[in-house]
């Protein structure tokens, strides 16, 4: 089974997200910020991380830059953000994003036809 962790801080999104990834039949873990992500990440080996960039604690950049995308290049990470600044986008596929997504452009639907997608570029 496909694993994919959202790491969003706030749980309205969390839960539609997860709703909707889990009637696909992906595993869905959650976090609702950057520790809590490379917690989380270290325990199950997700497959795809739909990242937000601000968030309480450690942000998505910074998780980025803990989580080392070299060492898990096979982690395809989609980030998920209102923040449309193309200086984030461009440090965040630095950082190993394989995608980066504006919220207010997607509904959910859509999402999922991202990350499904994106797992499955080589």
């Amino acid at each position: 089974m496909t694993r994919i962790l959202i790491v969003e801080d706030y749980p309205s999104l969390q839960t539609v997200y997860k709703t909707a990834l889990e009637a696909e039949g992906y595993e869905v873990w959650l976090a609702k910020d950057g520790d809590e992500a490379l917690a989380v990440a270290q325990a199950h080996e997700p497959d795809l991380i739909l990242l937000d960039l601000l968030l309480p604690k450690q942000g998505g950049l910074e998780f980025l830059r803990a989580y080392d995308t070299e060492k898990h290049s096979h982690v395809k990470v989609v980030v998920f953000s209102n923040m449309a600044s193309p200086e984030l986008f461009d440090e965040a596929k630095e950082l190993g994003a394989t995608q980066y997504l504006i919220k207010a452009n997607y509904t959910p639907k859509e999402v999922v036809g991202a990350i499904q997608a994106a797992l499955q570029q080589k």
